[in-house]
């Protein structure tokens, strides 16, 4: 499939909060690329979105264990025939490599960060709708005055000590896409079930749709199954109806 678009549904708690870190630190990667005043605004509430996902303590210890997870899963794998070991050899390196910077995550920096005066204000306001105003916030209202360079130096400064964190998410995410190839199925009348081993590391439901189809999937899962409807809504005024055609999608159920 040349050209597709992929839906993702997470089948566990820890894969649901990692999407939402990738999706977070790639919508401040796309905002600190732009130019505007409204891009740095949208920097700053990425950040202050990723300050509350990352807030509790067990966050780290969760992503350590998911790492540590992947190395012994990964690890009893060296001695199965067809598994290419130089290869496996080195995703080991990278993911303990990746532990070793989480081990060594600054957090007195990452405290620094939480306990700044400026970004709490701004953070509170952000939560009320339209409480960013240039009257409510003076502070912020100067603060996007500044050169561009200036604005992005300082985001990039609060987001720096997140960087462990971030490489962690963007590599267990990966090894679990990874894990399982796309493949073709058909949804007759619109509709896909298929039965899980509530015994399996199930993490993650990939669908893969063609660019220009015209239907998208709505995903439900849990320990034992998952189910995929396919919807039709070409007028978003108006509410999606289930498709009684045929769909042809591709399929992944990530297991690692």
């Amino acid at each position: 499939m040349s050209q597709a678009i992929c839906y993702e549904q997470p089948l566990n708690e820890r894969v649901r909060a990692l999407l939402r870190l990738e999706f977070l630190f790639q919508q401040v990667d796309h905002a600190i690329a732009g130019h505007s005043t409204w891009d740095s605004r949208a920097a700053l509430q990425g950040l202050f979105d990723i300050l509350a996902v990352t807030g509790r303590n067990e966050f780290k210890k969760e992503l350590l264990k998911e790492l540590e997870r992947h190395t012994a899963t990964l690890g009893r794998l060296r001695q199965s025939p067809g598994v290419d070991a130089l290869a496996l050899l080195d995703v080991l390196a990278e993911i303990g490599e990746v532990i070793h910077q989480i081990h060594r995550t600054n957090t007195l920096a990452l405290d620094i960060v939480r306990q700044n005066e400026f970004l709490g204000v701004t953070q509170k306001r952000f939560q009320v709708p339209g409480g960013a105003c240039q009257f409510d916030l003076p502070a912020l209202h100067y603060w996007l005055q500044q050169e561009l360079e200036v604005r992005n130096r300082y985001v990039q400064e609060w987001l720096a000590p997140f960087a462990p964190m971030r490489e962690a998410v963007f590599l267990v995410l990966r090894l679990i896409r990874d894990s399982a190839m796309l493949q073709p199925e058909i949804a007759v009348n619109g509709f896909f079930q298929r039965a899980l081993d509530a015994n399996a590391p199930n993490q993650l439901i990939r669908v893969c749709l063609p660019f220009d189809e015209t239907r998208f999937p709505e995903i439900s899962g849990g320990r034992h199954r998952f189910t995929i409807r396919f919807l039709e809504q070409p007028d978003p005024n108006r509410r999606a109806v289930a498709s009684l055609s045929d769909v042809t999608f591709e399929l992944a159920c990530c297991v690692i």
